[in-house]
């Protein structure tokens, strides 16, 4: 992992974190201080403060605020069936695996488990597992990547990252949606220190990732990556116009 720690460093000192932004919604839940001016700086107060509305809330009105408002996902409407998939999903946190069902909700749902426990869980968000499965595949030996869930960045969907792997004809697979959140969560934890120090959050490597998705990592995949496209003749094959 030597080689990804290294391009992840640089890659942070070239895009300094301060750089950060994510609009917090006005009806914010946690105070947020004057003297925070920067998007960075109000995101890492709200990440190290909401636990504590977030965690006792049986009602789940602060779980879907950090869904919809400050997530802006407004599609994961509040009712019953999604009021017993978070349920669902927080036990299942506490058992190291998921169900389908809930990984193909895990960009929102993840946004919740970041909330309640920032030191061990992070935002398993489209942009953030798309620039570490590109950077796993050309900066390490892993061969086992992560399900990008679908996302909504038109810059992503012009590389579509599968096929760029299935062309290079290396081997590589994907992790199953069972474990799939919970490694990821351990690998940042793991990593994020190595990047920015001992005393790091594993969510600055998380707001990383998901910054330099559009910029960083797009620029790499057009530096790096072309394609040719070798004619054949296959003299067997006839056109209508030819019989």
């Amino acid at each position: 992992m030597n080689d990804l720690v290294n391009t992840l460093k640089q890659i942070a000192a070239i895009s300094p974190l301060d750089s950060f932004e994510w609009t917090i919604p006005g009806n914010c839940p946690v105070a947020i201080p004057e003297a925070n001016r920067s998007g960075y700086a109000k995101n890492v107060h709200l990440k190290e403060n909401f636990h504590s509305i977030i965690g006792p809330d049986q009602t789940l009105k602060s779980h879907y605020w950090a869904i919809q408002e400050w997530g802006g996902i407004g599609s994961f409407k509040k009712n019953e069936k999604n009021d017993h998939r978070i349920r669902s999903f927080m036990e299942e946190l506490g058992k190291g695996k998921l169900t389908r069902r809930s990984f193909e909700c895990i960009s929102s749902l993840s946004k919740v488990a970041s909330f309640i426990d920032h030191d061990t869980y992070v935002i398993y968000d489209s942009r953030a597992i798309y620039s570490l499965n590109w950077l796993l595949f050309n900066y390490s030996s892993e061969q086992a990547l992560f399900p990008q869930p679908v996302g909504r960045s038109s810059d992503l969907a012009k590389y579509d990252m599968q096929t760029i792997f299935r062309l290079t004809k290396r081997q590589f697979e994907f992790r199953s949606y069972k474990a799939a959140f919970h490694e990821y969560c351990k690998l940042i934890k793991h990593l994020s220190p190595e990047i920015f120090g001992s005393d790091s959050k594993p969510y600055k490597l998380e707001m990383l990732l998901f910054m330099i998705a559009p910029t960083w990592i797009i620029q790499n995949i057009e530096n790096t990556v072309a394609l040719e496209i070798k004619k054949t003749h296959n003299p067997s094959v006839h056109t209508d116009a030819a019989r």
